[in-house]
């Protein structure tokens, strides 16, 4: 399944799962207005379903049987948590007791967590030495990478909201931040053991490969050199994070402005471990 769209695709969901994820499990839950919840909670519903969308014809393409099996697996697995989600926000705008909205959450998020399996089977269908764990241990780490840096910037906007809110949920987020690094780490080195795009087709399937990838994507581990690189620039931001954050006070919209600088890059770290992944 060598499309870039597949790729754009995985990028698209691990953000939705890992932002679900810190949506509902985190210590923001209940300390913050649900106006926060909404927001974020409608961001994951869109990334679930643009990630859906833009997998679905490159799944279509598939012609292993059981490729075809875990895709269907999949897209009930992405459709349980796109629901649930949507479930939860509802509960949340109705005023039901919070509780329940929380438990729909964490519903969709392991829903989406699910979804690792059959997303590497698709990719271990043809190369079961790539390992079933493996790939969804890349996916994983993709995910509190991608989710962790999306829902720091979210939040640090929310303090405009609530001015008084105490910075200690920055804080929080920040050092989840931190953690998110060492995850993209884990991603690009896993992604290592993964053949460069393109690589080991036929004569007819390398020259469609090669319509949807760039060169450079494909000149050995240039991938892996492109993503070291920026993650590097977002393992410095996120040390300036932790130091703004725990200052409070103005010093918190410096911190949203480097996350902006962070979901800018973090795609592009995403993008070149992915772009190994099927």
């Amino acid at each position: 399944m060598a499309a870039a769209s597949a790729v754009f695709a995985l990028v698209l969901l691990m953000t939705a799962v890992g932002s679900s994820a810190l949506l509902w499990l985190a210590p923001t839950f209940g300390a913050v207005r649900h106006g926060y919840e909404l927001l974020t909670g409608a961001t994951v519903v869109l990334l679930a379903w643009g990630g859906w969308s833009a997998l679905a014809a490159p799944l279509d393409s598939l012609t292993d049987a059981g490729a075809i099996a875990a895709g269907g697996r999949l897209g009930t697995l992405v459709v349980v948590m796109i629901v649930a989600t949507v479930a939860a926000i509802a509960a949340l705008f109705l005023r039901v007791p919070a509780i329940v909205a929380r438990v729909l959450g964490v519903a969709a998020t392991f829903a989406g967590i699910a979804a690792f399996h059959p997303l590497a089977v698709i990719r271990d269908v043809g190369s079961p030495a790539r390992g079933l764990v493996a790939g969804i241990a890349e996916l994983a780490a993709g995910s509190l990478f991608l989710g962790a840096i999306w829902v720091g910037m979210i939040l640090g906007h929310w303090y405009l909201v609530e001015r008084r809110l105490s910075n200690r949920y920055m804080v929080f987020i920040a050092w989840t931040n931190v953690a998110a690094v060492v995850a993209g780490l884990v991603s690009l080195l896993l992604s290592a053991r993964n053949p460069v795009p393109c690589e080991g087709l036929g004569i007819a399937a390398f020259q469609q490969c090669a319509m949807t990838f760039a060169p450079v994507l494909r000149i050995g581990s240039m991938t892996l050199i492109l993503g070291f690189g920026v993650l590097a620039l977002i393992a410095i931001i996120a040390a300036f994070n932790v130091r703004l954050a725990r200052e409070g006070g103005r010093s918190i919209q410096a911190s949203t402005g480097m996350f902006y600088l962070a979901v800018i890059l973090a795609p592009a770290v995403e993008f070149a471990a992915k772009v190994r992944f099927f």
